[in-house]
C-alpha cells in the first residue's frame, strides 16, 4: 500500500492531536470521546477532507462536540496521550486508505477494541499497521480474485511451515529472555530462522523452549507451529532435539505475547483446530 501523501499526513496528524488533547480537554472517558468524535460534524469534515481549511482552534473542536452531544462527566477510563494520539492517527489512516467513513471504521474497530491494537501495532509504520488490522478482521475491501489469492497464499505459507515440524533448524536470537518490548517482557528467547520468510517479508520468527538464560543462537528441532488467526504470520516453537512439550505447556510458555492474539497450536500428527 502506498505511503500517506502530504494532505493525508496532515489530516492524520490533525486528528491525532485532537485525540491526544481530549485526555485533558474532556471530563468523560476516552471511549466515550472516541464514540462522540466519530459521529460528530468534526469527523465528517475530516471524512470530506475539508477540516484543514476550517481553522478551528482546539478548544472550539471540543465545544462543537459538547454542543452536539451535551456535556458529560460519564466514565472513568482514560487512555494515555500517546495511546490517544495513535488511535486518532490510525483511525484517520484507515479512513483514507480504505475509503471509509469515520463511522464505518469505528464499527470495525470500536473504542474498547482499538486499544488492543495499539498494544500490538503502535511501533509499526502506520500504513503497515492499518493494512495488518484490515487483514486481521478479514475485511473484504478488494476484488474477489485478489482476496482468494491472499487466502491461498496464507494457506500455502502455513503448509510450508508444517513441513518444518521435526526438522533441525538454527535460530538467531534478537529478543533474549528479559527483553522489554513496549512493556512486554520476554520470558523466552525469541528469534528467527533463515530457511523461510514469513508473509511480512521478514525471516520466520520462532520461540525457544527449554533455555532459561539469554542466548544468541540455538540449534534444535521445530516442535510446533503457532497459527495466529488475527495476524498475517505464524510462529514456530523450537526446542532441544531430545525434548518434548505438551500443547498446554507451550501455551503457558508463550502466553506473555500470544495473549494478544487468537492463536492455535499445531503439533506433529495434529491438525489446526
Amino acid at each position: 500500500m502506498t505511503p500517506l501523501n502530504y494532505i493525508e499526513l496532515k489530516l492524520c496528524q490533525a486528528q491525532a492531536k485532537i485525540f491526544e488533547a481530549s485526555v485533558i480537554k474532556t471530563t468523560y472517558s476516552s471511549p466515550i470521546f472516541i464514540r462522540r468524535f466519530v459521529y460528530s460534524s468534526i469527523a465528517t469534515s475530516f471524512d470530506d477532507k475539508v477540516y484543514l481549511y476550517r481553522f478551528d482552534a482546539m478548544e472550539e473542536v471540543f465545544d462543537i462536540i459538547d454542543k452536539e452531544f451535551g456535556k458529560s462527566n460519564y466514565g472513568e477510563i482514560k487512555y494515555s496521550p500517546d495511546q490517544m494520539f495513535w488511535i486518532g492517527y490510525i483511525y484517520r489512516c484507515l479512513c483514507l486508505k480504505y475509503n471509509l467513513s469515520s463511522k464505518s471504521v469505528y464499527k470495525l474497530f470500536n473504542a474498547k477494541e482499538i486499544i488492543k491494537y495499539y498494544n500490538i501495532y503502535h511501533t509499526f509504520d502506520i500504513v503497515d499497521a492499518a493494512e495488518r488490522m484490515i487483514e486481521n478482521i478479514n475485511y473484504d475491501n478488494s476484488p474477489n480474485n485478489e482476496k482468494a489469492y491472499k487466502v491461498a497464499k496464507r494457506l500455502f505459507y502455513t503448509e510450508k511451515l508444517k513441513t518444518l515440524i521435526g526438522q533441525k533448524v538454527k535460530v538467531f536470537i534478537d529478543r533474549q529472555i528479559g527483553y522489554n518490548h513496549d512493556g512486554i517482557i520476554y520470558s523466552l528467547n525469541y528469534g528467527y530462522i533463515k530457511e523461510i520468510k514469513a508473509l511480512d517479508g521478514e525471516y520466520q520468527d520462532a520461540y525457544i523452549l527449554g533455555i532459561d538464560k539469554p542466548i544468541k543462537t540455538f540449534e534444535g528441532k521445530v516442535l510446533a507451529i503457532i497459527n495466529r488467526k488475527n495476524d498475517i504470520e505464524d510462529k514456530l516453537v523450537v526446542c532441544g532435539q531430545n525434548e518434548d512439550y505438551s500443547k498446554e505447556e507451550i501455551e503457558k510458555a508463550v502466553n506473555f505475547q500470544e495473549k494478544y492474539f487468537q492463536s492455535k497450536i499445531l503439533l506433529a500428527n495434529h491438525h489446526l483446530e
